[in-house]
Order: C-alpha cells, then structure tokens, then sequence
C-alpha cells in the first residue's frame, strides 16, 4: 500500500469515529432537551421545540452504527430518543436499521431497555422486514417468550404477523413438545401461546391443534395453563378437536372436577358448549357425579353453576339423588351452601352451625 492510499485510509477511519462521536453529541442534546421537559410534546419555555426536533433529525442521520445503537441501550433515556427517532424514520432508514442490526436481536430483545426498541421497530417494519428478523428469532422464540424482557417484543411480532411465512417462522419454534410445554405453564409464555392461538392462520392451525390438545390434561392443572387452554377451545372450530376433548374429558371428570384450575375447565366447557350436544352431556356428567361433587371446595364450583342454569324439575331431580341426613350431620360448609343454592334451606350459618329453617317452598312443594 502506497503513502497515498496509507492516508485515504486514515481519512476513511477518522471520518467515522466522527460520525460516531457526533451522533453521541447529538443523542446527549437530544436527551438534555427530553430530560429538560415533561414530554416530547410538552416543552419549558426556555426550550426551542425545532432544536429539539433539528437534534432528532440529525441523530438519525447518524445512527447507524451498531455499536453506537447497542450503547444506548446502557441509559433509559436514551433509548427513548431512539424510540422515537425510529418511528419517524423513513421505510429505506428502518430498512437498513433491520439489516444492520442482524446478528443482535436476541442480546437486544434480552435487554431491559433493548426490548422497549425493539418493539416500537417491529411496529414500523413491513412483512419482509419482519420476516428478516423472525428468520433469526425463529428458533429462540419458545425459550425467549417466558422471559421477562423479551417476552414483549415477541408478544408484538407476533400480533403484527399476519403473513403465512411469517407464522411459519414462529410456529416453527414450538415444534418442540416440551419447549411448548414450558412456555404454556409460563405467566409470559402462556399469554404468548394465546395470542398465537387466536391469530394463526388456517394453513397451520391443524397441527397446532393437534400439539395443543396433547397437552390439556396437563396444562388445564395449571394455574396459567388453564387460561390458554380455555383461549385455545374458544378460538378453535374443529369436530376433530371437540371429540378430543370430549373424550379426555369423559374419561377424566372427577378428576378434573375436584382440582383447583381444571374445574375451570368443566365450567367453561358448560358455559362454551351450552344448548349442544357436548354441552348437554357435560350437564349429564355433573347431575350423574352431583352426589360425589357438593361437599368438595372445587367441585361445588360447578354445583353452584349448574344449579342457576337449570329448570326447577331438573333442580328437584338433583335433591333425589342427595342423603339430606348425612349432609346435616357432615356439617360441611360446601354441601350446605349447595343446600342453600337449591333453595332447601333459608340460610346457612358461616360458622358451621347448621341450617337455621328449612325453606317454606321446599316443604311445601315436598320434594322429596
């Protein structure tokens, strides 16, 4: 290399870590003046808005070094500037920002200010810009999503997904069954999981129905699992899938019933699938285990719910199939607070005592 091509070199490296330099300048005004004032768009009266916007302006000009993007993170207020430049910036700008930033976007979804940028640029990318960024994200998702920063940019991707390859990209990431699993049982994952399940296109809901429903004798014990389980029934209008669920649930009852999150399940299935067939023999399997169910705590959930869903004829056919004198002498609280539900008793003592009078109605209806 000659003299003259040693100093255009130098030039060259010299007039970048200018750049650098000038655009932490102007990210340090930009960030004096945001400091300086209450919000972008309420100003001191001392503060020139167009220095402001001339300070934003010019940052964005000089932004687009990766280093120099991946520092501001280290300051909140800074990356607050970034925000915002990004969401005015033009679709060539977000373009190489996408482009230039790849190889980064799991540190920066990871990061505790990171993740706030990356959710405001996924906002501003076009489907092809998206698909760039899940083309890297793609197999991390399902681990990523459960944790506490990257959980909400990934929660946006995948709402602003609408594409079929770009659901290709993240249903890949759960073709896992266990990383599935995790990140349903998962306060993060599990909202993750069902923002896919009311978005996904109909090419790919097949196999995901057919991985989801593998799961819900497990996930409906959970206390997050349920909730998705429940979004995942409501979202899905498969014959295949209710016959599943039917059976499992058939084969499963009192052992769903009596369980802290899975009588959800029961109640919810009751209340989905009301005036259907599936919906009338959840209604047979309570009236047909009622004896076993109205002195449990989880289980005298469904007592109570079916109770004010059902005609006086169908509440005396329940009375029938009850020991009356076992209950007074059981004393438990959940059976007499079934009694009272089914209009047998006037009221029922919280402290164990039992019921005061029987109800008038009952007596003279003689139901029994």
């Amino acid at each position: 290399m000659n003299n003259r091509e040693i100093n255009e070199d130098c030039l060259k490296k010299n007039k970048n870590n200018e750049n650098d330099v000038n655009a932490s300048k102007n990210l340090s005004n930009a960030s004096t003046l945001y400091n300086s004032s209450s919000s972008f768009n309420s100003f001191n009266s001392d503060i020139n808005p167009n220095r402001f916007q001339n300070s934003l302006n010019s940052l964005m000009l000089n932004m687009l070094s990766v280093q120099f993007i991946l520092n501001s993170f280290t300051d909140r207020d800074k990356t607050i500037i970034l925000q915002s430049t990004i969401m005015e910036a033009s679709n060539e700008t977000i373009e190489y920002i996408v482009k230039v930033l790849k190889g980064y976007y799991r540190q920066i979804i990871n990061d505790k200010n990171g993740n706030y940028f990356m959710s405001d640029l996924i906002k501003v990318c076009e489907p092809k810009q998206k698909v760039i960024i899940l083309e890297e994200l793609s197999p991390i998702i399902s681990e990523d999503c459960i944790n506490k920063y990257s959980t909400h940019p990934i929660q946006i991707l995948i709402e602003r997904s609408s594409s079929e390859i770009e659901y290709k990209y993240i249903l890949y990431s759960f073709n896992d069954y266990n990383k599935f699993l995790v990140a349903s049982l998962n306060p993060n994952g599990a909202f993750t999981i069902q923002k896919i399940v009311e978005r996904i296109p109909n090419r790919y809901r097949k196999e995901f129905n057919f991985i989801f429903a593998s799961f819900i004798g497990f996930t409906s014990k959970t206390k997050f699992g349920i909730i998705t389980v429940k979004k995942f029934i409501s979202c899905t209008k498969s014959d295949i899938i209710t016959l599943q669920i039917m059976n499992f649930v058939r084969n499963n009852f009192m052992n769903l019933a009596v369980d802290q999150y899975a009588n959800y399940l029961i109640q919810f299935l009751f209340q989905e699938w009301k005036n259907t067939s599936e919906g009338n023999e959840i209604k047979e399997l309570i009236f047909n285990n009622f004896k076993d169910m109205h002195d449990k705590k989880y289980s005298s959930f469904i007592c109570e719910l079916i109770i004010k869903n059902i005609t006086i004829e169908e509440k005396k056919n329940l009375i029938k199939r009850l020991d009356l004198n076992y209950i007074l002498k059981s004393n438990n609280k959940h059976s007499l607070k079934i009694m009272k539900a089914l209009g047998i008793f006037n009221n029922v003592n919280t402290n164990f005592n039992f019921p005061l009078s029987l109800n008038n109605n009952f007596i003279n209806n003689n139901i029994l």
